[in-house]
């Protein structure tokens, strides 16, 4: 049951909030802080500048003909990586959706 009347998320809601939860997450704050927060070395170009995310554009089907959800990233070092969230198992009750 949604706690909206617009339905924006829909049938899918669980894979469209975690879509644009990942999206937000890596385009909220510089790559190089997120890789602090989490102890992780940081992606430099050669002349020492942090790696950037240039863009996260979500797309709808892994393109395999799914109806699995994802998120394209392209940084600034030229290079793209897909993410993909894959439904293995959607849950047995009714979820509310509720905004804050």
């Amino acid at each position: 049951m949604l706690d909206t009347d617009d339905d924006e998320f829909g049938e899918y809601a669980h894979e469209e909030i975690l879509q644009a939860l990942v999206a937000r997450l890596l385009t909220s704050d510089d790559l190089d802080q997120l890789c602090d927060e989490a102890d992780l070395p940081q992606l430099t170009h050669d002349d020492g500048t942090p790696v950037t995310v240039t863009s996260a554009r979500a797309y709808r089907d892994a393109g395999v003909l799914t109806l699995d959800r994802g998120v394209w990233l392209e940084l600034s070092d030229g290079s793209v990586f897909g993410l993909t969230v894959t439904i293995a198992r959607r849950p047995r009750d009714e979820v509310t959706l509720r905004r804050k």
